[in-house]
């Protein structure tokens, strides 16, 4: 292994043990951050290229994009799981049981999402048409959505790959690799519909591009994955399922995906709704216009959900290494810091940046003065989900570090039905009640309610590990020394190529608590 790639991976998981909380969840959390809005200019992109296309292009791809989300939820919550479970044995210092988690978390992902292809592709018109989107007998439209589902193959592994990573603390890598991929998606979108244009001028080529994009990064991330730099690298020999491995990752991503599917198949439920109620009315442009209103939330949510991802990183790294005591710390630091950049992001985009966000995401057709009024109508209610999903980032994350995916669940499950109960309710005491006045109170008072609920369950959960503690830690237990990487167990000494890494290693930690004492070496 090279000694100086070695050396930067060690560095940042004893920052993430010891180091400041403050610099430490900067440092991980900020590429993050990058990482999650570039997700979300990608979602954008398509957003403002189709709607030069045309608004019923706009329309039908922000409905598609919205099923995609609820679809991906799944290689989603399996890596949100699993690295939970990597990120505590990599914490803990066992890198062996590190490495066998991540490869068995690999290969779950493949067949998962193969299964996932060969079922949903035969059913891609019905499951359109189940969704109300309102181009689903289109032939673009339908070959969009197919390509979507295979870019779905590429995106699990690469969920994989960025959430490895996460776990290792390694977010630099992660914004650097998507800032690749934006601008490649962005390149050849361009090119396809501007630039060539003629029969590339339709949403087929959008998607196209995105394949291409997020292939390239497949690539990329297997060769780092399956690479021998990388401490947690893939092994071919560990890479099939053992029950020691699947039983705990199944179990921490199950109740992740459901959270996850049941946040996102609520979008498509309440899409599917507002199109049933108010499709023909609005000449069809309901859904679409809730879907942009989304999608401009998503500029700050999306990033301040880094703060979800990152903490967990923290979190479960320190109770590896038996310091429950910083894990609540590191809670508290994220707490703060994601109320204050969710406070900030609410007050930009609602009362500074609307119009400018209103313009771009619109097209010049016929169509676009009342879909344009529509959207501004719904996002000054959607709009409240930024506060309130930026408190609950910092909750999940807590969650999911500590491992209790299931209160993680209940937390989305509320999130979720509260918005589909009140679209009923306001939508049966007053039928002829606006669509966007009807859809906005419904998104407006289901923030409101999450947020309330996020702090209820994390007083209860708090309450909990100070009476209990949480696997025999308790928060007034004493720091522990930061533990040392272990590639093997002791009856294991056998094999030489893991016994020389575990010698350099060693060497490097060595390396690392001299400079802590004396200052960096001048060599």
């Amino acid at each position: 292994m090279e000694a100086s790639k070695s050396l930067k991976q060690i560095k940042r998981r004893n920052m993430i043990l010891s180091g400041n909380l403050w610099k430490t969840i900067f440092i991980i959390i900020a590429p993050l951050a990058l990482y999650q809005l570039f997700n979300s200019v990608y979602s954008l992109i398509d957003a403002a290229i189709c709607a030069q296309i045309s608004t019923d292009a706009q329309t039908n791809v922000v409905a598609i994009n919205q099923i995609k989300s609820t679809i991906s939820s799944f290689g989603a919550g399996l890596a949100a799981g699993g690295c939970v479970l990597v990120a505590r044995y990599y914490g803990a210092g066992d890198v062996k049981n590190a490495r066998y988690a991540s490869s068995n978390m690999f290969f779950m992902s493949l067949i998962l999402s193969g299964i996932l292809c060969l079922i949903l592709i035969p059913l891609a018109y019905p499951l359109l048409e189940l969704c109300q989107v309102p181009g689903a007998a289109n032939s673009d439209v339908l070959m969009y959505f197919i390509l979507q589902l295979i870019e779905l193959v590429f995106v699990s592994l690469n969920n994989i790959f960025i959430g490895l990573e996460k776990a290792k603390g390694n977010s630099k890598i992660i914004m650097y690799l998507n800032l690749m991929v934006l601008f490649i998606k962005i390149g050849l979108t361009c090119l396809f519909v501007f630039g060539i244009g003629g029969d590339l001028k339709n949403i087929i080529f959008v998607e196209v591009a995105t394949i291409i994009a997020q292939g390239t990064l497949t690539v990329i991330g297997l060769v780092i994955l399956f690479g021998k730099n990388n401490i947690l690298r893939l092994s071919l020999k560990m890479i099939l399922p053992k029950k020691k491995y699947v039983v705990p990752i199944l179990k921490l991503s199950i109740p992740i995906f459901l959270g996850k599917f049941v946040m996102s198949l609520g979008k498509v439920v309440v899409n599917a709704m507002c199109g049933a109620y108010w499709n023909v009315a609005t000449d069809g442009l309901i859904v679409g216009t809730l879907g942009v209103s989304n999608n401009m939330c998503g500029l700050i949510t999306s990033p301040t959900n880094s703060f979800e991802e990152g903490e967990s990183t923290i979190v479960s790294q320190n109770l590896g290494n038996g310091n429950m005591k910083r894990a609540i710390k590191a809670f508290v630091v994220t707490i703060i810091s994601v109320s204050v950049v969710s406070l900030i992001g609410y007050i930009l985009m609602r009362f500074i940046f609307i119009n400018q966000f209103v313009e771009l995401f619109t097209s010049s057709d016929a169509k676009s003065d009342a879909y344009k009024e529509m959207v501004k109508e719904i996002f000054v209610y959607d709009s409240l989900s930024i506060p309130a999903l930026g408190v609950t980032a910092g909750v999940l994350g807590l969650l999911y570090g500590f491992g209790q995916t299931k209160l993680s669940t209940i937390l989305n499950l509320s999130r979720i039905g509260s918005r589909i109960i009140f679209l009923l309710i306001i939508h049966s005491i007053n039928p002829d009640m606006s669509p966007t006045l009807c859809a906005g109170l419904s998104m407006g008072i289901s923030n409101t309610i999450i947020l309330i609920i996020s702090v209820l369950f994390l007083v209860f959960f708090l309450l909990k590990i100070k009476r209990k503690g949480y696997l025999g830690m308790h928060m007034d237990d004493p720091e522990p020394e930061v533990s040392k990487l272990v590639f093997e167990d002791e009856n294991e000494k056998n094999n030489k190529i893991d016994n020389n890494e575990e010698y350099e290693i060693e060497k490097i930690e060595l390396q690392i608590e001299q400079e802590e004492k004396n200052g960096p070496s001048q060599n």
